[in-house]
């Protein structure tokens, strides 16, 4: 018990002591440099930075690289220079931002078929959600052999995205399932590209045969994938009024031809032995859809009665043909003078009147309100 009772003593006359230092102490501790701003340190950061600068100019991002770039070169035919993502791969700046990842824009500084798309909301590219972050679905880094360009099935809605179900073409008529380079060809997907007649003809040919020559072989214009024809309104596209109304499909979409059919008269109807080339090609201007006849002039911008005398006889205008007219016959213009007035007005073509003088009224062109 003395002894314990004597180290207490020395340690309460040990503590006035240690408080009468502790300020000392805390000033000691605040005069001191911080290591990071002392000068061995500044001087080993500044040392740092240059190795680390020399090392990245001469090596670039390569030594930084989570993987090796793929090699894959699906189009066969270099872009920008370069045949595979392989030959670039220690200039990081060409598909990665500073601090944020890979970025659509410097991507499509090579692909630019891609932007394209996005831009205009067309194709895959066009129509895919959140097509500006390129890696979620073409992940890189994966090694030499990666092929980066195969888009992940499970996530692309075939149907949504094309218009085209696949509900009934996981398989074929043998049971066996179905790849995607069966129907698309070249490793395109195109539209274009898609190939059905190679699957079904193989199963009927007969059919594929006769149902060809009659709509062509551009399925995928009207079959969806569902056995059910690709909704069609065809008075958005060509309304189907006056003579046009029950006629069949046939009598305008001619074997092989389903889509592109002109909706112009001369496109189905051949220009009448009664014109014999003298009315020109402009139907609508007599002619309506309900029938050929009877057909009178319908649509004449220039007034017929032009000399406010009654209506002018056709050939005082147009001498030759019905679609060529001259201003000349009834009006003595002479050239050199209208040649004159025309240039002083800085219009240096002139041969056209109904241009400028659609009615012939006297003030509707731009001299005559000069």
């Amino acid at each position: 018990m003395s002894e314990i009772a004597g180290s207490m003593a020395d340690q309460l006359t040990l503590c006035p002591l240690l408080f009468s230092c502790w300020p000392d102490y805390l000033t000691m501790q605040q005069n001191r440099a911080n290591p990071l701003l002392s000068r061995f340190g500044c001087a080993t950061t500044i040392v740092m930075v240059l190795v680390l600068g020399i090392f990245l100019r001469y090596f670039g991002g390569g030594p930084f690289s989570p993987g090796r770039l793929s090699a894959s070169s699906p189009r066969q035919e270099p872009l920008s220079g370069f045949a595979s993502h392989a030959d670039f791969e220690a200039e990081c700046e060409r598909c990665h931002a500073p601090w944020q990842g890979s970025e659509a824009g410097r991507c499509e500084s090579c692909h630019a078929d891609v932007g394209e798309q996005r831009f205009t909301r067309t194709g895959m590219h066009g129509r895919l959600p959140d097509t500006s972050d390129c890696g979620r679905c073409h992940t890189e880094h994966e090694g030499r052999e990666a092929t980066i360009t195969t888009y992940d099935l499970e996530a692309f809605e075939h149907d949504w995205l094309t218009g085209f179900s696949l509900a009934r073409h996981w398989a074929d008529f043998d049971e066996t399932s179905i790849l995607c380079d069966e129907c698309h060809l070249h490793q395109s997907y195109a539209a274009a590209q898609v190939d059905c007649w190679s699957c079904h003809e193989t199963a009927d040919s007969t059919f594929m045969t006769d149902h060809a020559a009659l709509y062509g072989e551009s399925c995928h214009v009207c079959h969806d994938g569902l056995d059910s024809m690709v909704p069609f309104d065809h008075q958005v596209v060509f309304p189907l009024e006056g003579g046009h109304t029950g006629q069949e499909c046939q009598a305008c979409h001619t074997p092989t031809v389903s889509a592109g059919t002109p909706a112009e008269c001369v496109g189905c109807h051949e220009e009448p032995a009664v014109h014999a080339g003298q009315f020109g090609l402009d139907c609508a201007r007599c002619h309506t859809d309900v029938a050929w006849l009877p057909a009178r002039l319908s649509i004449h911008t220039f007034p017929l009665d032009h000399g406010q005398e009654g209506e002018d006889d056709c050939q005082s205008c147009h001498q030759r043909k019905y679609d060529e007219y001259s201003c000349t016959n009834c009006h003595a213009h002479e050239p050199a003078e209208m040649r004159d007035v025309h240039v002083e007005a800085g219009i240096l073509e002139f041969s056209d009147c109904i241009e400028c003088h659609p009615t012939g009224l006297v003030g509707e062109s731009d001299e005559d309100n000069d």
